[in-house]
Order: C-alpha cells, then structure tokens, then sequence
C-alpha cells in the first residue's frame, strides 16, 4: 500500500506514524475517494483500543495518514520474539481488540482485514496494550484492473466462509476474523493451514472450529468464545463485537487457568490445541448428531453389554406424550420429560450471570438483565441444577443434577409419591441407572422388584430408551437455546435472595404462561432460580466447578435384559411352569 515512516509532527512536537500511500493506488480515484471517507471517519473515532488518526490528506500528489505511533510491533512479532502469551494474557489481549472494533462498529466502520499484522501492540511492565489498527484501507486489488473492490477483502487464513463465496464484508466478518486471531494469539499458528489457498478456503468453509484440550472453567469458556465466533452459519456468531467483549470479560473473571494454551520448547503445559468437529448452536438431537461431534470435558469408557431396547419392566412412555420439550417460558432454556416406568417426569431448566456495580445493574430494563444473564451463562460449560416439579401423574419430582455442555450429565431423580430415587448416568450417547427398592417397585410389582435388586445389586443398568427424554435435561447447551419467549412481557418485582446472594426478580409471562427468575446481581449474572408455581421450581449453583463424569468399570455394569431374559426361560423349563 506504501510507506510508513517514523516521524515528528513539528508544531506539536509529537512523534507520528506517518503513512504514505503509494502512487499507482494514489491515483485511483475509487481509493482516493474511499481513503479519503474512511480516513476523516477513523479520525472522528475515539477509542483506547484503536489506533489514533491525527491527520490525513495530500502532498505533492501523495495522500498520507499521520496516526499515533506504537513503536512496540504488532502481535505477530510479539508471538515470535517472545512467544506464546499465557491463556490469560492471550485472552486480555484478544479483549482489548474486541473492544476497539466494538467501537469501530459503533462508529459506523468495518475493518476488512483482522489479522496480526493489524493489531499494533505496546509493552507495559507485567502486560500488553493491543491497539487495532489499518481500518479499511488494506483493501484486495482487483486483477483485472487498477480498482479496489468492495467486497472480496482480507487475509485468506482470517476470511469467513461467506467472503469466498462473493459475500461483502461486514461486521460479522469482523467478528469470525476475530475468532481467528484468539486462535492465533492462543496457540501461535492460524486456526487453518493448507498447502495451496484452495485448501485453506475449503478448510474455512467446511472444517469444524478448532478447539483448545483441556476442561478448566477458563479453557471452557475459551473454547464456547472461539465456537461462537467462527461459526459457519453468521447467523450463530456474536450479533456484536460487544457480546465477544463481554464473554472474554466473563471468561477472565473465572478460576484463572495457568500457563500458555499449548505447550512450550519444553513441554511444560499439558493444555493443547486439538481440532473437533464441533459445530455451534443449535443443537442437533442425540440420534442425528454423533458422540464424536460434540465437546466432552469428561472422561468417558465404553459401556459393557448395552442394553439396546427398553426392559419390560419399565414399561413405554404413555401413547401420545411426548418425552421432551420446550416451554416457551426458560429463559434461553428448555424443559425436558424423562419416562421411567410409571412415568418419572419432567424437568425444567433455565439461565443467567453477575456484575460488580449492583445500582447499575439494578436500574437496568428487565429485559435487558435477562438478556445480560443469557450472555453470562453462554459461556458456561457445566452448572448443577437442584429442585422439583409435578409430573403427568401429580408426583413430585426431586432433581439434583450436574450437567454439561456435552451432553453428560450426573445425578438423582427421587419421586415423593414412592420415595423412590433413581441415579442416572449419561456418558457418551449411553444413559446409565441405578435405583433403590422403592422406585423399582413403584415401576413394577414387589417380586419383580426383588428379582431386579438380586440381580444388579449396587450395579449399573444401561437403559438408553431414556436418552432421547433425556438429552435436553443433561445437556446445558440444550436449555441455553433461546427460542419461543419473544412475545414474553418482562417485569422487575424487585431485590431478592437465593443462597445468600443478592438478585433481582425478574417476571416473565404471556398469557397464563409465568415465571420469575432470580437474576444474581454481583457478575457474573448468573441465574440462580426460577420459579414457575408454587410446586415447580429449580436453583443453580456450581457454575463451571471441574467435573469429571465417566461411565461405571464394565464390571458395574449389569446387563439385566439378558440376565431377565435368560431367568425367564430358565423358570419357564420348570415343571408347573405354565400354571404358575
């Protein structure tokens, strides 16, 4: 594009970056004209993260740009000359560019062309300052002739799928070149690499978004920032550059992480970058979307002998009921039905997330501070639901769950009606259960309930008829989805208290349709209850704490349809055994 020169503007005795653009562009009256709109918009444009315009225009036949001078490099030279920043450093970086281009965005302008060589940095003792810099001007030259097009623009390795397809730049493409540079910033190297450019696009536009190893809260959280950025479809990535900001706020407020992201010379980090083909929101059904496709911070064994029908004895689901659903009233939530036998249920679940000023937050619209806990509680990757409702037959049901993102999930289910309490278990696409005599008779007859607990004992049986009824139930992505409540009329009923920490109620409803969720009010914003009657209610708690959910040894495993089976025919041999 030219020449940029270290200078001294005379008058104010400041030194300058001084810009000269080279002449076979200079002439171009398209680039003139849009140097000229772009220049004078970057100059009205303040930011503590963007790179200052002091002056622009011409000389002797020469447009130039006078910008405040960052003598430190850009990040690309920082990676390699001093390496690999921490997961920490990485992120706080990533943070400050976002919020520069946030105010770009704001201001009307669109950068084009994200990359390292475009953030400009400046070293501080113990930290770095990031400034975004070259808005609009590095612009893709046409091959046919000496004009700038407007819309095939940027860097292959940092261009969203849609800008190889003849999309014009926007800025959500913005926002998927900023996915990019976090991968960058995190590991050293692009998110795609191929040998020739037809490899790189292909890789753009089909491959999945890499994904960081690991399960710390921080790396989680990394990791939903990094899927939602560089989704495929613009539609599932960040609406805003201010949403990305605010997820890399909320991911630095976590449990600090140490260390770089992968690992140095040495080895001496065990965290490293490894692609999964794992694909943003919305969430595909257990049966359509593999184990493999989907991100598992859990330790998984294959299941011995799965049990591939239902057991007799729990019975089928009643004709007509469906075993999952959605209530239009979770916030970015859904409900789930589990079957068990008699019919074992239903489970709702919901959303949200903090903040440090409480007045402000407070004063906010209420369906701003739904919103604000949607934001927060999108970078979760694990959360533990406790509470209870009423079921199709008027039991109540007692909850207490840990779910993830994954789709695994660890917990009880205890009916009041039986007493009876049942584990569950979802690891993998295989659901896992392990009851007591009083909800094995309450799903069948005391005989059979005795033949069942001499034959499993403190044993596990795969019971994977419950995987569908259960996968919104234990997968947090699931009930984070946002759909069916925009009609919904917020209202703020005022303080609350959940757990010892201060919220704030927030109703929610449309026609008879109602709820009031506890939005905590410190940040994050989670949401730590919500209450739909006087019997229906859940709380979460345990945002993000480490799990480790696995499935049981294959000798903890019992195969009980093989061992009813098999005792079915051995009585049926008997003599008198038609009669009795």
């Amino acid at each position: 594009m030219g020449v940029v020169y270290r200078a001294m503007e005379e008058n104010l005795g400041r030194e300058v970056a001084l810009k000269v653009i080279a002449p076979l562009f200079a002439h171009d009256p398209e680039f003139r004209e849009r140097f000229t709109r772009e220049a004078r918009s970057q100059a009205s444009l303040e930011s503590a993260h963007v790179v200052a315009v002091y002056a622009h225009g011409e000389e002797d036949g020469y447009l130039y740009i006078a910008s405040q001078l960052i003598p430190g490099g850009d990040l690309g030279h920082l990676i390699r000359t001093e390496g690999i920043p921490s997961l920490v450093d990485a992120l706080e970086i990533i943070e400050q560019v976002t919020s520069g281009l946030s105010d770009a965005h704001d201001a009307g302008l669109v950068h084009r062309d994200i990359k390292p060589g475009n953030v400009l940095v400046r070293r501080r003792p113990g930290s770095v300052r990031a400034y975004l810099a070259d808005f609009g001007i590095a612009r893709q030259m046409n091959a046919d002739a000496t004009r700038f097009s407007s819309s095939t623009v940027g860097t292959p390795s940092y261009m969203a799928p849609e800008l190889h397809g003849g999309a014009k730049a926007s800025a959500s493409t913005d926002i998927y070149a900023l996915g990019c540079l976090l991968w960058v910033a995190l590991t050293g190297t692009p998110p795609f690499q191929g040998t020739s450019e037809y490899q790189l696009i292909a890789a753009h536009v089909k491959s999945p978004v890499p994904q960081l190893a690991g399960t710390s809260p921080m790396l989680n959280a990394t990791n939903r920032i990094l899927r939602t950025a560089m989704a495929k479809d613009s539609s599932e990535r960040y609406q805003s550059a201010a949403e990305m900001s605010a997820d890399l706020q909320a991911a630095l407020r976590l449990p600090v992480t140490p260390g770089a992201a992968v690992p140095d010379d040495k080895g001496a980090t065990a965290m490293r970058p490894v692609h999964r083909p794992v694909q943003p929101a919305p969430v595909q059904p257990a049966a359509a979307q593999p184990a493999a496709a989907r991100p598992s911070p859990v330790t998984a064994h294959a299941p011995a002998n799965p049990s591939p029908t239902p057991p007799a004895f729990l019975g089928a689901p009643p004709a007509g009921r469906r075993t999952s659903s959605k209530r239009w009233w979770v916030v970015g939530g859904v409900a789930a039905a589990i079957a068990l036998g008699g019919g074992v249920g239903a489970a709702l679940l919901t959303t949200g997330e903090d903040d440090p000023e409480g007045a402000d937050f407070l004063a906010m619209d209420p369906k701003e501070i739904i919103q604000a806990a949607e934001k927060d509680m999108s970078v979760l990757e694990a959360a533990r639901i406790t509470g209870q409702f009423e079921d199709d037959q008027g039991d109540t049901i007692t909850v207490d769950v840990t779910a993830t993102s994954s789709g695994n999930c660890s917990g009880t289910m205890k009916s009041a009606a039986s007493g009876g309490t049942a584990e569950i278990l979802r690891v993998d696409e295989q659901l896992y259960l392990r009851a007591d005599r009083p909800f094995w008779e309450a799903t069948g007859d005391p005989d059979t309930a005795t033949l069942i607990l001499a034959v499993l004992g403190d044993k596990w049986v795969v019971e994977n008829s419950l995987l569908e009824s259960t996968e919104a139930f234990c997968d947090l992505d699931e009930f984070l989805e946002r759909d069916g409540r925009e009609n919904a009329e917020a209202k703020d009923l005022g303080e609350g208290e959940v757990g010892g920490q201060k919220t704030v109620r927030i109703e929610q409803a449309e026609g008879s349709q109602r709820e009031v969720l506890d939005v905590r009010v410190a940040e994050p914003h989670y949401l730590l209850r919500i209450e739909e009657s006087d019997v229906d209610h859940f709380e979460f708690a345990d945002f993000d704490k480490e799990v480790a959910i696995k499935a049981p040894d294959g000798d903890d495993i019992v195969p009980l349809r093989q061992y009813l089976d098999t005792i079915g025919k051995a009585l049926g041999a008997l003599p008198g055994a038609e009669q009795e």
